[in-house]
């Protein structure tokens, strides 16, 4: 009987755990996208292009990229699995792929004029419940618009995609101005720093694209002013539309009541002149003390109406207050988590930094470069230095090994591969210089 791990092949009854079905969905700046099915299932594949694969500015981006990404589990959120090396696309990042179009294909193609006032709503809600996420992990977006947002085909589902331009205060290299122009927050031209208040403008601009009606206005207008006059964050910007959206119902309920309490105060003064007496010589008087009764009917009437009213009104304003509170509880949980995080990207970051600085030391130390600069000839003999120059790459290993147990096994994998880079780097440089002098021994 064949061992039970024979079962696991590449394939199994035309479901192929590699990468097939390989389409290339568009190229965009110094990326490209891919469709694949993996296992039956469709995934999308983020590569750079084979000019900005040569410069480790744009491999720096990818990797940046996925850090950000990695951390993010949300529904309105496209979700990142790992970085793999594909056969024809190169490294790239593995995500998955959504069955909708962009929201810039949503709100101007066919259905632009089918969208209710309740769905363009919902969409604003689930992609403010999105970015609010992002901000509570101190992730900045920074490229908001609506072809970075995708509709899903099931259900009006948002997805948040495209984290190229994201960053965040753990990061300390790739700080540059970045987004979209049109989308762009005007700071963001000049400003290094991202800050919460430039996704706050761009989504501003965005409910405009989507006009969901009247009562947005003023949110709107204000997340377009100067960036000290915006909402300060998603909270102060949520508490802001539940506000209007609240004062709105209240407005609408009272008129309601108002319209009711005409309709029966009519029917009222109606019933009093169908039902009224034949005429007497009492006539005047009984009118009277049925009018009167009228009246008093008709304010009992408007009376418990207005009981009602202040009933529900208390009952809404309770009901927010609940939500409120568990928002902010909510908010409180994910800013902790958030500080955690940052804490943990904070230690890798400043442990890669000293690594580097660490290796650059030791190679000074072992005077490589120094001596080679000072070679008229290479030969073999200079076995001393060969010995050097390996020694560098078990300098790397050496290191991390003797990493404390602060690191876990993914912490000491991510400062290993930024040594690694570093080293490929200065052994790429020591192997020029001998290759320059093994030509001039050849000539």
């Amino acid at each position: 009987m064949n061992d039970s791990s024979e079962f696991f092949t590449d394939s199994f009854e035309g479901i192929s755990r590699k990468f097939t079905d390989i389409q290339m969905l568009c190229e965009s700046g110094v990326s490209r996208l891919y469709r694949a099915t993996r296992f039956g299932r469709l995934f999308v594949l983020k590569s750079l292009t084979p000019q900005s694969l040569r410069q480790s500015m744009y491999r720096e981006m990818l990797r940046k990229e996925l850090e950000i990404m990695m951390q993010l589990q949300h529904p309105g959120i496209v979700q990142a699995f790992g970085l793999e090396t594909v056969d024809g696309v190169g490294q790239c990042i593995v995500m998955e792929y959504i069955d909708g179009t962009t929201l810039t294909d949503y709100i101007e193609g066919e259905r632009r004029d089918t969208l209710s006032e309740e769905q363009r709503r919902q969409i604003i809600d689930d992609l403010i419940s999105a970015v609010g996420y992002l901000h509570s992990k101190g992730i900045i977006h920074r490229d908001l618009k609506p072809e970075n947002i995708m509709i899903a085909h099931n259900g009006l589902q948002v997805k948040v995609i495209d984290f190229g331009m994201a960053d965040t205060d753990s990061h300390t290299t790739l700080k540059q101005p970045a987004g979209t122009l049109r989308y762009m927050a005007p700071e963001q031209t000049t400003a290094y720093t991202p800050d919460v208040r430039n996704d706050i403008y761009s989504l501003g601009l965005i409910m405009q694209d989507i006009n969901p009606g009247k009562p947005y206005r003023q949110i709107i207008e204000r997340c377009l002013r100067p960036i000290d006059q915006r909402y300060a964050n998603i909270n102060e910007l949520c508490n802001a539309i539940d506000s209007t959206l609240a004062s709105r119902r209240r407005r609408r309920q009272w008129a309601i009541a108002s319209v009711g309490a005409l309709c029966l105060a009519a029917l009222g003064a109606l019933a009093v002149w169908l039902f009224r007496p034949a005429q007497t010589v009492s006539e005047p008087v009984t009118r009277t003390i049925v009018d009167r009764h009228a009246t008093d009917s008709l304010r009992e009437v408007l009376a418990r109406q207005q009981e009602e009213n202040a009933a529900t009104q208390a009952e809404m304003e309770a009901q927010m207050a609940t939500r409120m509170g568990t928002m902010r509880d909510s908010i409180a949980q994910l800013h902790a988590e958030s500080q955690r995080l940052q804490e943990e990207l904070n230690r890798v970051s400043t442990a890669k930094t000293q690594a580097l600085q660490a290796f650059d030391r030791a190679a000074a130390k072992s005077g490589v470069t120094r001596e080679l600069d000072t070679l008229r000839h290479w030969s073999w003999r200079h076995a001393d230095l060969n010995q050097r120059i390996q020694e560098m790459n078990r300098f790397v290993y050496d290191y991390v090994d003797a990493l404390d147990s602060r690191f876990s096994a993914s912490d000491r994998d991510k400062v290993r591969e930024a040594l690694l880079e570093h080293w490929q780097e200065w052994n790429s440089d020591v192997e020029k210089r001998i290759k320059t002098l093994r030509s001039k021994e050849r000539g």
